[in-house]
């Protein structure tokens, strides 16, 4: 009964019951509270995919300490960027991610290091 004295709550309860009723509105309201909590790896997420076509060593070297992040979306973003980049060198660093616990991560993983044996399927030109 409290939240009923709290106009902030009132008006919360009010939105999230309200989107209820449009189609897909619940699940934007929890991408929109995920996107909006105090984490940055959908920012360490994206900014792997944009490593992929840097040619600075430095950028392998960031990549690879990277594909040991805690949060999973970030080390399959990592995986990702690591098989674009086609460096076989990057290769030990991918292994360890073929068993990882989370499933997106483990066939990202079986993915680069197919794509960097060569064994995967070659781009469309």
């Amino acid at each position: 009964m409290k939240m009923l004295k709290d106009p902030k709550a009132v008006a919360q309860l009010g939105f999230q019951a309200g989107l209820g009723f449009v189609p897909f509105g619940s699940l934007g309201y929890s991408v929109l509270k995920t996107a909006t909590k105090d984490d940055s790896s959908p920012v360490r997420a994206a900014a792997a995919q944009k490593l992929v076509r840097d040619s600075d060593p430095r950028t392998a070297e960031a990549l690879k300490s990277t594909v040991s992040d805690e949060k999973w979306m970030v080390r399959a973003a990592v995986l990702n960027a690591i098989a674009q980049r086609g460096d076989e060198k990057l290769l030990k660093a991918v292994e360890p991610l073929l068993d990882d616990d989370n499933d997106t991560v483990r066939f990202t993983a079986a993915g680069a290091v197919l794509r960097l044996t060569g064994s995967g399927p070659r781009p469309v030109k």
